[in-house]
């Protein structure tokens, strides 16, 4: 339990373990509160995402810009909260290795500023609560605040940063 009062639902986690584990069966999921809850609003398939580009070599271009445009659904033109993880396929250069195709599952908090800032205290008091239920070692965090925070060049820059040798 969260110190805003908000549980996490058990479907939380098991349904994190598929995306994150084994077959990787989930691309990204989408979570909400209701009713004093976490819970799954979506969890999309890589199926579901159908493309014919690979995705190391696109660094989850394509993905990653549909995974936007459902948030952007979801939040009625981001303006209101979310939390999501998105599993960030891309390559970088490293040193003795070369080029490296890495897969890295991102979470995110979605606050836009345009939430009301009830609704915004609440999911940033609830997101210790979900980060320990998913398990924070796996994840790279970001906070966002608007739509422009989410953009593919953005987080493709600090993923690259992060893990190339560079």
């Amino acid at each position: 339990m969260s110190t805003s009062g908000v549980a996490v639902n058990a479907d939380v986690q098991s349904t994190f373990m598929k995306l994150s584990e084994g077959k990787k069966e989930f691309r990204y999921i989408i979570f909400k509160i209701e009713e004093r809850e976490v819970v799954v609003e979506a969890a999309v398939t890589h199926d579901e995402l159908a493309g014919t580009e690979d995705d190391y070599e696109t660094c989850s271009k394509a993905a990653f810009e549909k995974f936007v445009t459902d948030l952007n659904t979801r939040t009625n033109d981001f303006t209101d909260c979310r939390y999501a993880v998105f599993d960030f396929k891309f390559t970088t250069s490293r040193v003795g290795a070369g080029v490296s195709k890495m897969d890295k599952i991102i979470f995110i908090q979605l606050c836009p500023d345009g939430a009301p800032i009830k609704k915004k205290m609440v999911y940033a008091s609830t997101a210790s609560a979900i980060k320990a239920s998913l398990g924070t070692g796996k994840l790279l965090q970001f906070q966002v605040s608007d739509e422009g925070e989410l953009s593919h060049r953005e987080l493709l820059s600090k993923l690259t940063e992060k893990y190339s040798d560079n």
